[in-house]
């Protein structure tokens, strides 16, 4: 049995990875040093994918795929396949308008630079520049895994309200021990502890960097080693107006019975006794469910595959673009389980396309359009012979109508003599 990490679908764990070769050319456009740059692309990501969900969850799945996926600045930034001054040229021509579309508002583009710029010791408008280049890495990266997973507008409704969980704190918390403690008192106080606590967090971080010199350093290898992204800030909810209370999971009771759902319940514990170890199938998680459904484990797929690739390194433009990554049915769907199947287990089976030499439909048109051709070339060539018959009769019965009409002349030649006895006497 294959196992996928159930991270591979989470928006916020996904642009954590992808983004990590961008922090050199952010730095340089937002002129900050490397570990202020990375502390602030975490804090950025974090308040872009709360105002992801915030914004599918006022409209809907539609809405993100046209008007924040098909948005113009995003297809642009899409005929960059890897990144340069070229692409972050057009980064950030196009970083307003991205981030005015996410947050609906300028204001909170500033309050989330503000807010971050204190973090990090910067100005908001250094601070305004990373988090508003991201806005519209962030959207063409999402926009390409929806477009290669082929998600519909109701499965983009249902990736969003996956999205939750992977930022609670029960989450991480299996990663931070010494933070368990902390994220009961959050769990028991509310969310005003939670932001209390962050910013305690972030004065501790600031202390820490003053007395340190080599601070610095330490942060960025911690940030390089680590796979796991920074705790979620709950800010980010309450300045987004997100309310992960409304986004619930939504379990497809249609797919229930398919052949790829027959991995639910099942573990590496009982795979052999199943024979299910070429099915893909998300691995156990601490506070992590996810249904196993095939365009789920297709996105996870297809999300590994995509981070694999390291698109967004720094490098020249390459001459072709990238094939979009495949991922096998056999993978998602396959069953090499000898046992009997009931039929709705039984997977749907498409006839082989046949050649067009062989499609019956096609021959008898091809016949139908020579027999009307020969018949139209035969009636030509009646209809040409009757032409020249009819002009000959014609032309004969000319000429008899004018050797008709034709009058014999005799010319007599007579004397004088005979001239004037045959005249009449003249009587006065």
């Amino acid at each position: 049995m294959t196992t996928i990490s159930p991270t591979r679908v989470s928006m916020y764990d996904f642009l954590y990875q992808d983004t990590k070769p961008m922090v050199s050319l952010l730095a340089d456009a937002a002129k900050l040093s490397l570990p202020q740059a990375r502390l602030a692309m975490d804090a950025s990501l974090q308040a872009i994918v709360s105002a992801l969900l915030a914004y599918q969850q006022h409209n809907d799945g539609q809405a993100v795929s046209k008007k924040l996926f098909g948005r113009g600045a995003v297809k642009e930034l899409r005929q960059y396949n890897s990144m340069n001054f070229s692409t972050i040229n057009a980064t950030l021509y196009h970083r307003h308008e991205a981030a005015d579309a996410i947050f609906y508002d300028n204001a909170r583009v500033i309050k989330a630079s503000d807010y971050i710029a204190e973090q990090i010791d910067a100005t908001t408008q250094q601070v305004q520049i990373l988090l508003t280049s991201l806005c519209v890495i962030a959207l063409r990266e999402l926009a390409i895994l929806a477009e290669y997973s082929q998600l519909d507008n109701d499965e983009m409704d249902k990736w969003f309200a996956l999205q939750p969980q992977f930022l609670f704190a029960a989450r991480f918390a299996a990663n931070d021990p010494t933070s368990v403690s902390v994220e009961l008192n959050e769990a028991d106080e509310g969310p005003t502890a939670s932001i209390e606590a962050a910013l305690n967090s972030a004065e501790e971080i600031k202390a820490e960097a003053e007395n340190t010199p080599n601070t610095e350093r330490t942060l960025l290898s911690t940030a390089e080693l680590t796979g796991t992204p920074p705790s979620f800030n709950p800010y980010w909810h309450e300045l987004t107006t997100f309310k992960p209370e409304n986004q619930q999971p939504v379990q497809d009771m249609q797919l229930a019975t398919s052949n790829y759902l027959k991995v639910i319940g099942r573990s590496s514990a009982n795979a052999q006794q199943g024979k299910h170890n070429d099915l893909l199938m998300f691995a156990e998680m601490t506070a992590i469910s996810l249904p196993h459904q095939r365009w789920l484990l297709q996105l996870a797929k297809i999300s590994e595959i995509y981070l694999q690739r390291n698109r967004l390194r720094i490098t020249s433009e390459p001459a072709s673009a990238p094939k979009p990554p495949l991922v096998s049915l056999g993978l998602i769907g396959g069953n090499n389980d000898n046992t009997p199947t009931t039929t709705s287990e039984k997977p749907i089976e498409y006839d082989a396309s046949i050649p067009l030499w062989k499609n019956p439909v096609i021959l008898i048109i091809i016949v139908v359009l020579g027999i009307l051709g020969g018949l139209a070339a035969l009636k030509y060539q009646n209809q040409k012979s009757d032409g020249v018959l009819l002009a000959t009769k014609e032309v004969i019965e000319q000429e008899l109508i004018e050797d008709r009409q034709q009058q014999d002349v005799a010319i007599v030649m007579l004397d004088d003599d005979e001239a004037d006895a045959e005249a009449p006497e003249v009587t006065q």
